[in-house]
């Protein structure tokens, strides 16, 4: 049972969270917060233990866990406990929220576990001197189980990457025991039919010097007259048969078929969505298609900007979302749910002054972590001083920390703006005596 005071978002304070298997804290271009508060989840972990060995303040890490939960990084973890004095087990993959069912979810982590103790052909499951035929038969059989396109459209979490694992060690196994198909007879004619020997062939040698060669009929036979002996054109090559035609089209259609080939073809289609998805405003599809595209070729820079693009736009759209849905929670009476959503929004867009302000209103009025709170407000009017609402939520705190004389600074900024603004003539007069 979760305890009180859950934490929307990841659970109640003693739930376990844990880091999601293989992943490649790279690919997720973490902040340096983010990576302190994931080395501090490690495996697995329990929330109220993040919380407090955190240097960043509960607020602070209850964010920045909530951007690792969306970035994909962290996930609910179930710990049960033996009867024997051991480690707990860990089933976060089991425990993870994808569209796939149970079955498949221990088909593909059984199958991702085995294959460092497995060869090409314990890979495939075939035996070993199979031929080429039931290399590929086995091959595209374990496809149809493993291959990612099989779950296109579906949220699939880390199995993703375990998928294009397995997907990549099945497709170097099929490549590693494909053998080359034996070579063809050529189509042109046997040596038998050709002439033995050349026809014999007469010079002449011209008055200018210049010689000529043309094939003769018989021997002795006269050459053209006129100063230059001619040179008759050669005869053009035969055309093909529709046998030899038949050969490369089928050539054509295998070469088409191979693996390097189609990977190739996957990549461009994925790059082609990827932009048409940015084009059209979806950057959480984009994102998906072009961080799809840098598991199968990592060294793609360009896929590589356009994925930090599609990410810098993606969290900009979540984060404008996660304000109003903050504000639909707070209508509905949900203030710590509100708290964790404007948070959430200031850890996606730390330049979205709304935010920042929405999440200090909200954190003061549930007592939370007073310089916490005090910095978000003050992002917020740094992002946007023009806001009276803003400069007067800053000064009541600064007042209310001791720092009268930035309160009494920003009170005067809020009568700039608003001369009848009634709580800041108040927060003037509790000052007034300090300044006389």
């Amino acid at each position: 049972m979760s305890a009180p005071n859950p934490i929307v978002g990841l659970g109640g304070r003693t739930d376990h969270i844990a880091t999601v298997p293989h992943l490649d804290p790279a690919r997720l271009q973490l902040s340096p917060e983010e990576g302190s508060v994931l080395a501090l989840v490690g495996r697995v972990e329990r929330i109220d233990a993040v919380l407090s060995r955190s240097s960043l303040g509960e607020a602070r890490t209850i964010a920045v866990l909530l951007a690792l939960r969306a970035k994909g990084a962290i996930v609910p973890a179930r710990v049960v406990q033996r009867a024997a004095p051991a480690a707990p087990a860990v089933d976060a993959a089991m425990a993870e929220e994808v569209d796939l069912e149970p079955e498949q979810k221990r088909d593909i982590i059984e199958m991702e576990r085995s294959l460092d103790g497995m060869d090409h052909h314990a890979v495939l499951g075939v035996a070993r001197g199979a031929s080429p035929q039931e290399v590929k038969q086995a091959y595209y059989n374990a496809s149809r189980r493993f291959h990612p396109d099989r779950y296109f459209g579906k949220n699939l979490g880390s199995f993703r990457a375990r998928l294009e694992r397995i997907f990549k060690r099945l497709t170097d196994a099929h490549n590693a025991l494909s053998r080359q198909e034996p070579p063809r007879a050529p189509a042109t004619p046997p040596p038998a039919a050709r002439p033995s020997t050349p026809p014999p062939v007469a010079r002449t040698v011209s008055s200018g010097g210049f010689a000529a060669v043309s094939p003769s009929a018989a021997p002795g036979a006269r050459p053209p007259s006129g100063s230059f002996a001619t040179v008759p054109p050669a005869a053009a090559p035969p055309p093909e048969d529709a046998e030899s035609e038949a050969r490369r089209a089928e050539r054509q259609a295998r070469f088409a078929r191979h693996p390097y080939m189609a990977r190739s073809h996957k990549l461009t289609e994925l790059i082609a969505r990827g932009r048409a998805a940015t084009a059209r405003g979806d950057f959480e599809r984009a994102y998906q298609d072009f961080n799809h595209v840098l598991g199968l070729d990592p060294k793609n820079r360009e896929v590589a900007q356009l994925l930090v693009e599609a990410r810098r736009k993606h969290d900009l759209t979540r984060a404008q979302a996660e304000v109003e849905r903050g504000q639909e929670l707070e209508m509905r009476g949900d203030f710590a749910g509100a708290q964790a959503a404007y948070k959430l929004a200031v850890s996606l867009n730390a330049d979205n002054p709304e935010a920042a302000f929405q999440a200090a209103r909200v954190g003061r009025e549930l007592a939370q972590d007073p310089q916490e709170v005090l910095k978000l407000a003050q992002r917020a009017v740094e992002l946007k001083p023009g806001r009276a609402d803003y400069q007067l939520l800053l000064a009541q705190l600064l007042l209310v920390a001791g720092q009268k004389k930035q309160a009494k600074h920003h009170f005067e900024d809020v009568l700039r703006l608003d001369p009848d603004n009634a709580d800041a003539r108040a927060g003037l007069k509790k000052l007034r005596w300090t300044f006389t």
